[in-house]
């Protein structure tokens, strides 16, 4: 008979496991314990349902005596999949283990019609049928070759070689967003309305358009903020002053000053953290920074809105990182996910395994040689007023 401890653990298993994988034969084995079934007694039961021939005089003593002696102990079920790496895909399926922890996208992602004539491309479907692969509860990686043919034929050029996570990011949700009906619905998730302001520092002269993003861009320099909330706190001081500017104004060469404010918020956010730069005029100077920076599971993006005290949700909570490892010529990608139980993943291409949040706060800084991944994009998602703490 168990203890209350591991009874209070049985059930909570019970629970994670009918609710992600209602068909297994391990939902069922996690419920006869869970009523003080003996191990044992639930083995010998499936396995003369399923190997009858087992369970023969001889061989049934030798299973009763292996179990005896064995700990059975339940282990935590799968509740993400790996993804098959053929040598330049781990960008690829870092990015795609994120979007797979979309709640949002999983909510709209399997409404995708992939007998509608009017969609543009595929990568709505493939993404969709990797996603429903990635969620059957198969401890098997998932293969994401189709989906990766489908962005080489959207974007006109193949993934032969690694690509920055940001620029795969941007296939996918621009794929999304060319797209229709839901698809289009996916790809608007991550959209973000700018308002830039271009203010000519001779005339003072402005002019405002208006834009849409799927990424928050942070910048990493010597006298910005380490940490991300700070850094948001900060973001309407942060501006640009570019040379050479015609202004149609004063019909003069001159410098403008550019500062960007958001209108709209949208229900998942991405930042994307500038860890390359280029110290030269070559592209052999593109060196890339694991500069410590900070950031936490809890965003407050008021500060980032036209109207800070407009009365909107603007509270997110992190939920996904991808990190990366190595120089700016030679890494490796991997995706830190929060799962809907708050349990933190570390997904290494075919590799999968639970870690904690001590985990993904070590993708703060490199340490030495750039070994250590740092986070390179972050994403976090709205959280209900009534959620917020």
């Amino acid at each position: 008979m168990f203890s209350d401890q591991c009874k209070n653990l049985t059930g909570l298993c019970t629970t994670m496991v009918s609710k992600h994988l209602p068909d297994s034969n391990l939902c069922k084995w996690l419920c006869n314990l869970s009523t003080g079934t003996s191990t044992s007694q639930v083995l010998t039961d499936s396995i003369g349902t399923r190997y009858p021939k087992l369970l023969s005089t001889g061989s049934h003593r030798n299973l009763c005596r292996c179990s005896a002696k064995a700990d059975w102990s339940p282990c935590p079920p799968y509740t993400m999949r790996g993804l098959i790496n053929y040598g330049a895909y781990c960008s690829i399926n870092s990015v795609v283990q994120v979007l797979c922890g979309t709640r949002e996208l999983r909510e709209f992602i399997l409404q995708v019609d992939g007998q509608d004539p009017r969609s543009p491309n595929s990568v709505a479907v493939r993404l969709k049928c990797l996603i429903y692969d990635m969620t059957k509860g198969n401890a098997s990686p998932c293969d994401p070759s189709l989906l990766v043919n489908a962005m080489t034929l959207y974007r006109g050029a193949p993934f032969d070689v690694q690509e920055d996570s940001d620029v795969v990011f941007k296939c996918i949700i621009n794929a999304l967003a060319d797209d229709c009906g839901i698809a289009k619905r996916i790809g608007s998730l991550w959209d973000i309305e700018n308002e830039n302001r271009v203010r000519c520092l001779r005339c003072n002269t402005v002019q405002s358009t208006l834009n849409k993003s799927n990424t928050i861009t942070v910048l990493i320099g010597d006298n910005l903020p380490t940490e991300l909330q700070q850094y948001i706190k900060l973001y309407t001081d942060i501006t640009f002053t570019t040379c050479d500017y015609h202004c149609t104004h004063c019909h003069t060469g001159t410098q403008i000053e550019i500062t960007s404010k958001v209108v709209t918020l949208p229900q998942v956010v991405c930042m994307r953290i500038e860890r390359v730069r280029n110290i030269g005029r070559d592209t052999t100077d593109i060196v890339k920074t694991g500069t410590r920076f900070a950031f936490p599971e809890t965003l407050d993006l008021k500060y980032i809105m036209k109207d800070p005290e407009a009365p909107v949700a603007t509270v997110y909570k992190l939920y996904a990182v991808v990190a990366h490892r190595g120089t700016h010529y030679c890494g490796h990608y991997t995706a830190y996910v929060r799962d809907d139980n708050n349990i933190w993943y570390l997904a290494d291409d075919s590799h999968v395994r639970v870690c904690s949040w001590e985990d993904v706060k070590s993708t703060y800084e490199a340490g030495s040689m750039l070994y250590n991944g740092v986070a390179y994009m972050l994403m976090y998602h709205k959280q209900l007023p009534h959620c917020v703490t």
